[in-house]
């Protein structure tokens, strides 16, 4: 006899965590873990991603970003299951590397750098510069430079509605 679920009342549905891969310490293995069980994975996938920074989110508008050189830049991730890409992604601090204004705890990026990231042979950037939201590039940080920004409504305009500085305060435009 099949059973009738009763539905109750509640603000958050609750979900299965995605799979995470753990680097092991002296009594644990590395592995992909789920719900605190090690799940096995027989071949992780990696996903290229490519965040938005508020700015130019339509495909023409990223594409005049790279022939311009600006715009944030296309990373890797991993997962166990190809599902997982979006729980896994770098957060906006991370791969603008203004981490010291994020306070959460680790997301899913990797633990260590492909080889080809740091290499100016291969297009890679140094690894002290930071994104600047107000000229959507990577710099050398500097005390103006704008570390987030937030574009609402149409992006067509010259500048964002609220940006956030160094020392993480927020400055919105009035108008």
């Amino acid at each position: 006899m099949a059973h009738l679920p009763i539905y109750l009342d509640t603000p958050h549905p609750w979900r299965q965590r995605p799979a995470e891969y753990v680097y092991g310490g002296a009594f644990q293995h590395n592995g992909w873990f789920q719900n605190g069980l090690p799940r096995t994975v027989k071949k992780p996938k990696y996903h290229f991603i490519w965040p938005k920074d508020g700015r130019n989110g339509s495909k023409w508008g990223r594409m005049k970003d790279i022939l311009r050189g600006t715009g944030p830049d296309i990373h890797v991730t991993i997962s166990a299951d190809k599902r997982d890409y979006m729980h896994n992604r770098q957060r906006r601090a991370r791969w603008a590397k203004h981490t010291a204004l994020d306070d959460r705890g680790p997301d899913g990026a990797l633990k260590y750098r492909l080889p080809w990231v740091e290499s100016g042979l291969l297009g890679g950037r140094d690894s002290r510069k930071k994104y600047d939201h107000w000229t959507r590039q990577y710099r050398k940080p500097h005390w103006w430079m704008c570390t987030d920004a937030i574009y609402q409504g149409s992006n067509d305009g010259v500048f964002p509605d609220a940006v956030r500085d160094m020392r993480g305060n927020w400055y919105q435009d009035t108008f």
